[in-house]
């Protein structure tokens, strides 16, 4: 199953690849943008992103919170290498879906986000033995805090004041 995954995972890297020598245009499963440094992030798909991206820029510069944003370009087979990467460390991660599901334990992005944290801490019992060996390791303490949220409910559109209250409920 595992080499499987990784071979999915790969013909998908390297479509993208051929998509950037063809058009100039890079693209990956999972984009980000001002993650690196971020104690914050907003990860979300789709119309929600350039959205996030302003609402970043605005936050660091009027009130100094490292946030950042993950774009989950590709849903299916799941990023979990990247994201794993991506969210090692960080104190929170909003998952912001354009759905709701009533009586589920969570939307579908959250419950794959807790799943691949959940591995990866499985990786950090015994670094020697990784049950995910295509998985980053982790301790407790690299595991971000996990808040999700909806919208777009009604048709309406996100405003930049519900991504700044999503990041405001991750503050401590």
């Amino acid at each position: 199953f595992v080499q499987a995954e990784r071979a999915r995972l790969g013909l998908a890297d390297q479509a993208f690849e051929e998509y950037y020598q063809l058009t100039g245009r890079r693209y990956s499963r999972v984009m980000t943008y001002r993650a690196e440094d971020a104690d914050y992030l907003i990860l979300g798909q789709g119309s929600l992103v350039p959205s996030a991206e302003v609402v970043v820029d605005y936050l660091r510069e009027t009130r100094g919170i490292k946030v950042g944003v993950g774009d989950l370009v590709m849903f299916r087979p799941f990023p979990s290498d990247m994201l794993g990467e991506i969210l090692k460390g960080k104190k929170a991660v909003t998952v912001l879906e354009r759905l709701d599901q009533p009586l589920a334990v969570d939307s579908p992005i959250t419950r794959e986000v807790r799943s691949v944290l959940n591995k990866c801490i499985e990786n950090g019992r015994d670094p020697k033995h990784l049950a995910y060996p295509e998985l980053t390791t982790y301790s407790i303490s690299d595991m971000p805090a996990i808040y999700s949220g909806s919208f777009g409910m009604g048709s309406r559109d996100l405003q930049p004041e519900g991504i700044i209250g999503a990041v405001e409920n991750m503050l401590p």
